[in-house]
């Protein structure tokens, strides 16, 4: 029994049952070959690079957009596309987190220590999702990334605000954060000055990041946006500098999940070259185009990806509760 795909630009692929198994939507389908061309691989180039530059704004790892293009688009499988997106979360998050390490807007102890709730969360997913239903993380993870979205919205214009004023310098640090000495400086180019912050509110920052772990574990999304929200809104860290630690982090999150996809024998190289090095020639032009943006921008654009993804999840819980069916982009 065969199955065809990737009628779209005249790229073909058969996937028949052979001694190399792939789970596909609960059914015993093996991949036995795949077969590519030139067009797929320039076209699936560009639109890593799309994807690259976008989460390089956002301090996403990109794999929300390319993702739903490699499986849509291009009709690869599921696990194909991700286990792709997650060695390109790691390309993507060396080249624009060390962009914006060398650029000084990454906080470096605080990447560190917010990077070890995130795992302790991830870790915590992994057991969870032997025993909860999956549609209950979907509904409250809905809720979670709607009222950021919202929360993103609504503050558009504090950052610029913000900055202008100085106010990122005066507020008081907690115990944790003046134990660590989160505080930092970055040079923001839209605004034209040095911008100092201090950090506030860790513990609140810690545990949304470990939700932010909890997700990736147990739902097998991304971290960044819940990452950059916590730090933005509840850690007194201006948006870019959020952005650029994000970036630095999440590639450690997808090197673990990337290394069980390649002992799966999922990572095809045909699929991941062109998607790291798309994703990688993104992210470099999209960090050094992120700090020429006005803070408002980016959180105009953050507030939308938010508010898609939140859209994705709660179709996708509604589906597995209450079988209702309503279109879905992600």
């Amino acid at each position: 029994m065969e199955r065809r795909g990737w009628t779209a630009a005249g790229i073909y692929t058969g996937f028949q049952k052979s001694a190399n198994l792939i789970p596909l939507r609960g059914k015993r389908v093996y991949l036995q070959r795949m077969v590519f061309s030139l067009t797929f691989v320039l076209t699936l180039l560009s639109a890593a690079s799309f994807a690259g530059f976008f989460g390089a704004l956002l301090g996403v790892g990109g794999g929300v957009f390319i993702v739903p293009i490699m499986v849509l688009a291009f009709h690869l499988p599921m696990k194909i596309a991700v286990a792709a997106s997650l060695v390109s979360v790691i390309a993507t998050s060396n080249a624009g987190g060390s962009s914006y390490v060398d650029q000084h807007i990454t906080n470096l102890r605080l990447g560190m220590f917010l990077e070890i709730a995130t795992t302790l969360g991830a870790l915590s997913g992994s057991i969870l999702a032997l025993f909860l239903q999956e549609w209950v993380m979907l509904l409250v993870f809905t809720i979670l990334l709607a009222y950021m979205g919202y929360s993103s919205f609504s503050t558009r214009k504090v950052d610029d605000e913000r900055i202008a004023a100085n106010d990122f310098s005066q507020a008081k640090p907690d115990r944790l954060a003046a134990f660590l000495d989160l505080r930092g400086t970055y040079h923001d180019e839209a605004a034209g000055r040095d911008v100092t912050y201090v950090v506030t509110g860790v513990p609140a920052g810690a545990a949304i990041s470990c939700l932010a772990g909890l997700a990736s574990g147990l739902l097998g999304v991304g971290g960044g946006v819940l990452k950059v929200s916590a730090m933005n809104s509840y850690m007194n860290v201006p948006m870019k500098v959020a952005v650029g630690t994000s970036k630095l982090m999440i590639g450690v999150t997808a090197a673990v999940g990337s290394i069980l996809f390649f002992m799966a024998g999922l990572i095809h190289f045909y699929v991941v070259a062109p998607v790291a090095l798309g994703t990688t020639l993104g992210a470099t032009l999209g960090t050094h185009i992120m700090n020429r943006l006005h803070s408002e921008s980016l959180k105009w654009l953050f507030a939308i990806l938010m508010i898609f993804l939140a859209y994705g999840m709660l179709a996708k819980g509604l589906d597995l509760r209450f079988n209702m069916h309503i279109p879905v982009f992600l």
